[in-house]
């Protein structure tokens, strides 16, 4: 099988800023898995838990202008959550190209440009502010401020959206729900990424109702929630909001410009080469990395019948592999568009999902796909693997696996579901119309709280 859709090319892209300390930016060369405070806080409000060293760390480096010292300090410090509290609030950013002097500005200081002037820049491009006491930070926004450019903090470990766009929260809020992200170098993985979270309003970390909270996985997760995604992004945010998921905890794993690798399972050659095969490095980032450091923050459950994952075009595939090679992580798995012609575009088949998936397994399923459909999905080539043209979503793959699945013995509208939006393009605004579908679906399937 050849033929490859051309969005593929463009769906789910990973988005590439010239900063490197931009939250789609993971550039520190620490390894995640090796920092202390990043796994045993259980709590990401108690200022205890963040311990004194690690901004007492920053901030001498700061002071002295080290730059490989902030970096290492830095990376600790995005771990445990920015900015860093004590006495007085830590905040810092890096900024190389600010047109001017720096302030930090927010609810606490009235977004009084003049109020809280930042230090720096030191080390090429880092200021920081220690403001005088805030009251209230979980409810005071703030940004980085210079020549009249208002700049949402990339350095915020949670923050959120409102009317003026992005802004940082100092502290997580207690009556909306908000977002935290974190920088992320694996050992399965050469390209750093960041992974997410958006917790509900009133989430209280380590409590009995996070240890019950439902889970959603997700991949390409800079895609997600941002309005300022390709295509505007899944809104998944607003679609858990409308649908009535208050006790959901949204997880998501960024892609990086790795996404070709680790997003497919085996490599295959869709006209420059061979390229991907690492599915199983992505796979092992997510349950020995990402899926621990969630569960040791938040004390979410985050397996079994309390987690679905889910994800679209090579996220749809690569979800899908991940159900098939370790069933019992989660209950559920939605693939939107996903891309199972993976396999055939140059190889034989054999190790396209559609054949590789031959029994019934203990995860739900739900697939779906957009496209034009003409009646002739099929396998031209003789390769095991039907034919999907330019426009038609991965419609004719997406339904050969649905009809695998079901001579394995799933059953429909039990553990098995299928969508299909005819004429739907392949791309996040589609996906986002259609994410109900995929939260309905496993939640009559099984998804369901921890406990």
């Amino acid at each position: 099988m050849r033929i490859l859709l051309s969005l593929l090319l463009l769906a789910g892209c990973v988005n590439v800023v010239d900063d490197r300390r931009d939250d789609d930016d993971a550039g520190d060369d620490d390894d995640a898995t090796d920092d202390d405070d990043a796994t045993d806080d259980d709590d990401a409000t108690d200022d205890d838990d963040v311990g004194s060293g690690v901004r007492e760390a920053l901030l001498d480096a700061l002071e002295a202008g080290d730059a490989e010292a902030i970096d290492a300090a830095f990376a600790e410090a995005a771990l445990a959550g920015m900015p860093l509290p004590g006495d007085r609030f830590l905040f810092a950013t890096w900024w190389p190209d600010a047109p001017g002097s720096v302030s930090l500005v927010g609810d606490f200081n009235g977004w009084d440009t003049a109020a809280s002037p930042a230090a720096g820049p030191v080390a090429g491009g880092w200021y920081w502010a220690t403001p005088a006491a805030i009251a209230a930070p979980g409810t005071s926004k703030y940004k980085w401020f210079s020549a009249d450019v208002y700049r949402a903090p990339p350095d915020a470990t949670a923050y959120g959206w409102d009317e003026n766009g992005r802004h940082g929260w100092v502290s997580p809020p207690a009556d909306v729900a908000w977002f935290e992200q974190f920088p992320w170098s694996s050992a399965h993985l050469e390209t750093p990424r960041a992974i997410r979270s958006r917790l509900p309003a009133g989430f209280l970390p380590g409590s009995a109702a996070a240890a019950d909270a439902r889970t959603l996985l997700m991949h390409d997760g800079q895609n997600v929630a941002d309005p300022d995604a390709i295509w505007g992004g899944w809104a998944v945010d607003a679609t858990l909001d409308a649908g009535g998921y208050d006790d959901v905890v949204l997880l998501a794993v960024d892609n990086a410009p790795d996404r070709f690798d680790a997003y497919t399972h085996v490599p295959d050659d869709f006209g420059s080469g061979l390229t991907g095969g690492r599915a199983d490095d992505l796979m092992a980032l997510v349950t020995t990395e990402a899926l621990p450091f969630f569960r040791s923050r938040y004390g979410v459950a985050a397996e079994g019948d309390s987690l679905m994952v889910a994800g679209s075009s090579l996220g749809g595939l690569v979800a899908l592999y991940g159900a098939l090679t370790a069933p019992d992580l989660q209950g559920c798995v939605g693939a939107l568009s996903p891309t199972l012609g993976w396999g055939a575009f140059a190889a034989d088949g054999t190790q396209a999902l559609a054949n590789q998936w031959t029994a019934r397994l203990s995860v739900a399923v739900y697939l779906d796909s957009g496209g034009g459909v003409d009646g002739s999905c099929v396998d031209t080539d003789g390769d095991g693997v039907t034919e999907d043209s330019a426009d038609t979503d991965n419609y004719c793959t997406t339904v050969q696996l649905r009809d695998t699945l079901a001579a394995a013995g799933y059953e429909f509208d039990v553990d098995l579901a299928h969508w299909h939006e005819p004429g739907a393009p392949h791309n996040e605004a589609a996906w986002r119309d259609r994410f109900f579908r995929a939260l309905a679906h496993c939640e009559s399937a099984g998804w369901a709280r921890a406990r």
